[in-house]
């Protein structure tokens, strides 16, 4: 039996423990002092860091409260470190790197709104609330409290990124109990461009936020939980606000999904609530439609091919990394779009720095898909279809739609929209798993090998 420690030793312990905090404390005051000789746009962001670590802890201790893997929880944590590192990295390439880039014209306009807040003007005459304008309001919202710090901006639209991120797990985690967590947290808080891409001031953090929102709002649905609608609407009108034509896709999908959710009640009122949901579903359809004709101004009657014909015109008009875009026109086109938008370019493809890592994270996922083939069978009608029917319809509908895409740069920050649906299918449970027990088998072919026991006698002993 171990001695207790002794009175000494304790009190050594609790000194050393007090001198490193003593220590940690003065060097993280020397730190603070030393930052404070710079612009506000640093000296802001280190005040908007230690604004946002209440939140932040709030969030951790809900998050690992209901987590009962501990290395799913270290790796929640380690995520947010992930985050924070992909945000400065971010902010050095837009800004010390480049020098240009949206985030520049959200920074300026929005510290003109922020103005404009403080003085009494709510929204500036002649400001756009959709798309590009949504984006550059909420950044002057945001700056109205935490002043116009390009660095606080980062971090703060960061922290939504993040924030999705955590509402895809809890929605992967509802939707599949038996799922490989581990796994699945593991690629959404550790892939570089989800860690790199939507850590700005832009629409991709935002994105991340509201997708997130559906896909957990659309995992609460189909398993019959509490307070699914609240979430499916921020989720979806967020999208709506920036994106449109991504809502477009999120509404159609969810739409799939809800055509194979199950109803515990029966009698004549399942059928006439489930075509009340559809109706829903389609008003919101035609309105959001209606904003995708408007924003890329096309006539009225104009088809899905003359929103693809601009979208080519545009991104292969684009300098720097322009291809052919492989565009999809029916089913036979679809595993060659897949592989272009999921997976290009390819190492011998990338003309920069930037696009060399986008295609090595490129070949890492191609290498996971191949590897875990067999997990695509999940993707079968099973008791979890109303979810994968959701992300496997997203996923296809987005497939289609940025096979447009005839830039590598712009593919590879638009695809983390996508991410972290199509990584479900390496996630799921096996297929003996999702499609019902497995029969039950005989005993081992081969007679279990002998263990080397030097004491066999010991057993049982005493």
């Amino acid at each position: 039996m171990t001695a207790p420690p002794s009175i000494t030793s304790l009190q050594t312990r609790s000194s050393a423990v007090l001198a490193a905090l003593a220590l940690g404390s003065l060097v993280y005051v020397a730190c603070v002092a030393w930052v404070f000789q710079y612009s506000y746009d640093v000296v802001g962001g280190v005040v908007v860091a230690h604004l946002l670590v209440l939140p932040t802890v709030a969030l951790l201790v809900g998050l690992l409260r209901q987590e009962d893997d501990r290395r799913v929880r270290t790796f929640i944590i380690a995520g947010l470190v992930v985050k924070v590192i992909g945000t400065l990295a971010r902010y050095a390439v837009v800004f010390r790197v480049y020098g240009g880039g949206d985030a520049f014209v959200y920074d300026r306009v929005g510290g003109k709104i922020a103005e404009a807040i403080r003085s009494g003007d709510l929204i500036p005459e002649g400001q756009q609330l959709i798309g590009t304008g949504f984006i550059e309001v909420f950044t002057g919202i945001v700056y109205t409290f935490t002043g116009a710090t390009r660095l606080g901006g980062f971090l703060v639209y960061s922290w939504l990124g993040f924030l999705g991120l955590c509402l895809f797990y809890l929605a992967f985690k509802i939707a599949f109990p038996d799922g490989d967590r581990r796994r699945y947290a593991a690629l959404i808080f550790f892939l570089p461009s989800m860690a790199f891409w939507p850590s700005s001031i832009g629409k991709e953090a935002w994105m991340t936020l509201t997708l997130g929102m559906t896909a957990y709002g659309v995992a609460r649905l189909v398993s019959r939980r509490d307070h699914s609608i609240p979430w499916l609407a921020a989720g979806i009108l967020g999208s709506a606000v920036v994106r449109p034509h991504i809502t477009i896709t999120l509404v159609v999908a969810l739409g799939v999904a809800y055509l194979l959710i199950g109803s515990k009640r029966g009698g004549l009122g399942a059928p006439f609530a489930k075509l009340a949901g559809l109706m829903t579903l389609m008003l919101v359809f035609s309105l959001v439609l209606s904003s995708v004709q408007s924003r890329f101004k096309l006539e009225e009657g104009a088809g899905v091919e003359e929103v693809f014909a601009q979208t080519r015109e545009q991104t292969s008009s684009e300098e720097g990394s322009s291809f052919d875009a492989v565009g999809a026109r029916s089913p036979l086109d679809l595993p060659a779009a897949a592989f272009s938008v999921l997976f290009r370019p390819l190492p011998y493809e990338a003309g920069s720095v930037q696009g060399l890592a986008a295609s090595l994270e490129g070949a890492l996922l191609l290498f996971l898909f191949v590897k875990h083939w067999r997990r695509l069978a999940n993707l079968l009608p099973s008791r979890r279809s109303p979810y994968l029917a959701f992300v496997a319809a997203y996923s296809i509908l987005f497939v289609v739609a940025f096979s447009n895409f005839g830039n590598f740069g712009l593919l590879a920050r638009q695809r983390v929209q996508v991410f972290p649906f199509v990584l479900v299918a390496l996630a799921v449970p096996r297929v003996k798993k999702a499609l019902g027990p497995a029969p039950e088998v005989e005993a081992p072919r081969r007679p279990p090998r002998r263990s080397f026991d030097p004491a066999p006698a010991s057993r049982g002993a005493g």
